[in-house]
């Protein structure tokens, strides 16, 4: 009797097959498998306690205790769109909601876990910006920002459950950029990628689709 793989075990094989051919060594052979197998490479989440929960995003400038501003406030709403796509079964505070509650607060801000309180968020990222800049002297664009970055869970009266010391963030990582390009367009570009290098803490991402976005904001 004659044994038949089925449509699906016959693509694999076949892409299995494809794929060691196209390997000129066997470690890269074995790498090319084990990524189809496996799928990409991922970076595992830092903290993955945001999962099922009501979070709140706040980012405060340490030069602007009264709450958040410029680029501490676009930083704050692009860590909140990341994680709510990325992390599963989130939901996020939205940031008018905070920008509202800290609007209304009549002395200066200096506590997350207030904010987290007002909103009634179950978790508070909270992004301290210590410095802020786009410019490399008179003549370049490079962006460096020194942050820290700290979660709070209400649900257990505000206790710290992830520090994430101060460090420095640059980009691009090597050279810069010439200050006769779209600044603007190069602020937003920094804070997205500054946003997203905050917001991989907390869910597994793929580190090919990193390096992909890398160079996909160097071509612009």
């Amino acid at each position: 009797m004659r044994n038949f793989l089925s449509l699906d075990q016959r693509l694999a094989v076949g892409l299995l097959f494809a794929s060691v051919l196209a390997c000129s060594s066997g470690c890269g052979a074995l790498a090319t498998v084990a990524w189809l197998v496996q799928g990409p490479p991922k970076e595992p989440a830092k903290f993955s306690g945001l999962e099922n929960k009501r979070v709140a995003v706040v980012c405060l400038d340490a030069n602007s205790l009264r709450g958040p501003g410029g680029e501490a406030d676009a930083i704050a709403k692009a860590v909140n769109v990341t994680l709510g796509f990325h992390v599963p079964n989130i939901h996020m505070v939205r940031p008018a909601e905070v920008a509202d509650w800290i609007d209304n607060k009549n002395e200066d801000l200096t506590d997350y876990r207030d904010v987290g309180r007002g909103v009634k968020a179950e978790m508070v990222v909270g992004i301290d910006l210590v410095s802020f800049s786009i410019h490399e002297g008179q003549t370049l664009l490079k962006g460096r920002a020194r942050v820290g970055v700290k979660v709070y869970d209400m649900t257990k009266g505000g206790e710290l459950v992830y520090d994430s010391p101060v460090q420095e963030i640059s980009w691009p990582e090597n050279g810069a950029r010439h200050v006769t390009e779209n600044e603007a367009n190069f602020r937003a570009i920094f804070i997205h990628t500054l946003a997203q290098q905050i917001a991989n803490d907390f869910y597994d991402y793929e580190i090919m689709t990193e390096f992909a976005k890398d160079a996909a904001h160097l071509a612009n």
